[in-house]
């Protein structure tokens, strides 16, 4: 948890204990009293979401190489390779020739030293040149997963020091290029979209590990 982690945190239970203290002034009729708490509260939340915004729309965007971890506290995810495979022929696609399988090797581990965690909700995207997202192909992964198994996903389970290595398929259009990895999440509730200086802040540029 960073310092910004923990001033959301206090941000919201303050927010949440001066709305208590509002609406009990507004059960005994204390109306300026009320006003007054509810208008310090959205001066309080312009000041913390401008400069946020602020932040990071100004910071730089983040690039990885491939092997460097990216962590949240214990848990981290690297790129480990890529590769581009044309979808014409496999099960499915037929003769396609406008299609192609990017297939990304990634290694999510545990920095924990006591018990088994996950990242929950996490998932991969890929992006190309024109900003289009990729979702991960249900077909592709089956394609790719070993015989009679599946591939573990990015909110697999992991022991204490140990890692897991998965394999995520991306069905891209042929002529695309400049692809890049980028951690998103399925979370419809999401804190880091708005702590301040975090890079999955909804306005900062998404971190990337460039594939071509």
């Amino acid at each position: 948890m960073t310092i910004y982690d923990l001033l959301l945190i206090i941000l919201v239970l303050g927010t949440a204990a001066a709305a208590l203290f509002a609406v009990g002034a507004l059960l005994f009729r204390r109306w300026r009293f009320a006003g007054r708490l509810f208008a310090g509260l959205l001066a309080l939340w312009i000041v913390y979401l401008g400069a946020g915004t602020l932040i990071a729309v100004l910071a730089p965007q983040r690039i990885l190489p491939l092997g460097e971890d990216r962590c949240f506290d214990e848990m981290c995810f690297a790129v480990t390779g890529w590769k581009r495979v044309p979808a014409s022929g496999l099960a499915g696609y037929g003769a396609r020739t406008d299609r192609v399988f990017l297939v990304v090797d990634v290694r999510v581990s545990s920095h924990s030293s006591g018990r088994a965690q996950r990242e929950a909700g996490r998932k991969g995207l890929v992006l190309d040149q024109a900003g289009h997202t990729y979702e991960v192909s249900p077909e592709g992964m089956r394609a790719f997963a070993p015989t009679g198994g599946s591939l573990p996903g990015l909110d697999a389970e992991v022991a204490p020091g140990q890692s897991v290595n998965t394999r995520l398929v991306f069905d891209v259009p042929e002529d695309t290029r400049n692809h890049a990895f980028t951690l998103g999440t399925n979370l419809a509730v999401f804190p880091p979209r708005i702590i301040l200086a975090n890079d999955e802040h909804f306005l900062h540029k998404p971190t990337i590990v460039p594939l071509d």
